[in-house]
């Protein structure tokens, strides 16, 4: 595929490809392999010199590990969704040049941590996804006061706290249901569904609900 510079589009989704990803066109504007059974880390050197890919799509997929900086690095990337794989991390950098990231997913994987903060700080982010991962801790102040973003789903973590004031009155959709926030007003949508039990959110964090607090 290395050797195919005029290839813009590519999209293999629904098949039954294994095993890692190779290296990709040079001049890829989206990517699209949806549904395969790829495996391993997502490789940095897969994506070396696509300076003009903007969409890429591999969720229902086998990938593993930490997804790194070096991805969101990515001069030209606008969309994301590794949704339903089964990475452990992820890295947010703080965006370089304009920072043209406007939706990612990375729900359905099994990251631990904190919600990263620097992606409040793409000036464009307009709809994130992390839900049903294994994030801890309370929700950024950061991601109330962004005005760009229009739909967040944080459903199905551990999350304590209350959410950001700028979220639940800021007309924001999405969902920030099943954790284990002890306020999280039920006039509104974002709240649902209810929050886990008490008895889950104390085996979570060991001490009691809500006594896991993140680290500065």
């Amino acid at each position: 595929m290395n050797s195919l510079p005029n290839l813009r589009r590519l999209d293999l989704s629904f098949n039954k490809l294994a095993g890692s990803l190779p290296k990709l066109p040079p001049n890829l504007l989206e990517l699209a392999l949806k549904r395969n059974s790829l495996s391993g880390s997502v490789p940095k050197s897969a994506f070396t010199g696509l300076t003009q890919l903007e969409v890429v799509e591999l969720s229902e997929n086998s990938f593993s590990g930490t997804l790194q900086s070096w991805f969101f690095l990515l001069p030209s990337l606008q969309q994301v969704d590794l949704a339903n794989n089964s990475l452990t991390g992820v890295e947010i950098p703080k965006p370089a040049g304009n920072g043209g990231l406007v939706a990612v997913d990375l729900g359905f994987n099994r990251i631990e941590g904190y919600p990263p903060v620097n992606f409040a700080g793409y000036p464009v982010l307009s709809s994130l996804s992390l839900r049903y991962n294994r994030l801890r801790g309370r929700i950024p102040l950061e991601y109330g006061r962004k005005k760009s973003l229009k739909r967040l789903y944080l459903d199905g973590n551990f999350l304590i706290g209350q959410p950001p004031a700028g979220l639940v009155t800021g007309g924001v959709s999405g969902s920030l249901g099943d954790n284990c926030l002890q306020v999280c007003p039920a006039s509104s949508n974002l709240c649902l569904p209810s929050q886990k039990p008490n008895a889950i959110c104390k085996q979570a964090y060991g001490r009691g609900k809500g006594k896991g607090k993140p680290r500065s």
